[in-house]
């Protein structure tokens, strides 16, 4: 009987570590409510949680807007690292290049938003150590570029920097 009690005891246990709250505190001071099973595909927060599993609270250096798609990208892929992207990029089309229609769809509507929100994305990413969201991103900007002149180019490139209005004479 005791074996069996364990046993439960265990069981409880382990659903309660796979099930935690966690609040990631944007530095807008955002909060955004992530269940932890799904927010380990970020390594920043897998490897603060393996230093301190009591840890419920993430202060991250990510504006609000950001954060919030990547917790409905964290929850979508529910804690499974998502396929990363093909290289080189073989169509300009996302739907065309992501195994996960998901993906084509969230990295196409932050880039509708504005240029500055995909580099934003992209950034969050490598900073919060989410691989396959950081190359999803870089895809994105790639299939923005294919195929265009260098003008073109250049242009996509600068949108979004603080250089942008300020043309450089030719």
């Amino acid at each position: 009987q005791f074996h069996t009690a364990m046993s439960a005891e265990e069981l409880n246990l382990d659903e309660e570590v796979t099930s935690v709250s966690l609040t990631l505190v944007s530095k807008d001071n955002q909060s955004f409510t992530v269940e932890s099973k799904n927010a380990i595909i970020a390594k920043l927060i897998k490897s603060g949680l393996e230093l301190d599993s009591s840890s419920s609270s993430f202060d991250l250096q990510v504006n609000g807007s950001v954060l919030s798609k990547i917790v409905e990208y964290m929850n979508h892929h529910q804690g499974t690292e998502a396929d990363i992207v093909e290289k080189p990029l073989r169509h300009k089309d996302m739907e065309k290049v992501c195994k996960d229609p998901f993906d084509a769809k969230f990295i196409d509507q932050v880039d509708q938003g504005s240029r500055q929100d995909l580099y934003d994305i992209i950034l969050a990413a490598n900073y919060m150590d989410i691989p396959a969201l950081l190359h999803l991103g870089c895809a994105k900007v790639a299939s923005l570029i294919k195929g265009q002149p260098l003008e073109k180019i250049k242009d996509i490139l600068a949108q979004g920097t603080t250089t942008t209005s300020e043309k450089q004479p030719e």
